[in-house]
């Protein structure tokens, strides 16, 4: 199953991260991670993230690979919006789009991680 995981992080948590995946990869731990998507703020992962997105990813998921047009039809949304939102997922990194323009999710889970300052 893959999973991809949303959370907060800053600059310093991101090269953390980035740099114990690459002792374990040196260390001959080739076991495949998580995919992970970092946002700047919560503010910001709930602006990219919103109701009518989720609805538009859990479509998706269920719908498999597919057109913007016929996913507008599926959720009976103006093709405007879904491409906005479709574009907006793209650039976050949570839909993707194979050589034929069909857009689909690559993940089988989504994991949201929210840390309350100290």
């Amino acid at each position: 199953m893959s999973e991809v995981r949303l959370h907060v992080s800053d600059m310093d948590g991101f090269l953390h991260r980035a740099a114990a995946a690459g002792r374990r990869i040196n260390g001959g731990d080739p076991q495949q991670q998580s995919g992970e998507i970092a946002f700047e703020s919560m503010d910001l992962l709930l602006k990219v993230l919103t109701p009518s997105r989720w609805h538009l990813l859990r479509a998706l998921k269920a719908e498999g690979a597919t057109s913007i047009c016929r996913l507008s039809q599926a959720l009976e949304r103006d093709y405007r919006s879904v491409h906005a939102d479709v574009f907006a997922l793209l650039d976050a990194g949570l839909i993707e789009k194979d050589t034929d323009d069909q857009i689909f999710v690559g993940w089988d889970r989504i994991t949201a991680e929210m840390q309350t300052a100290n």
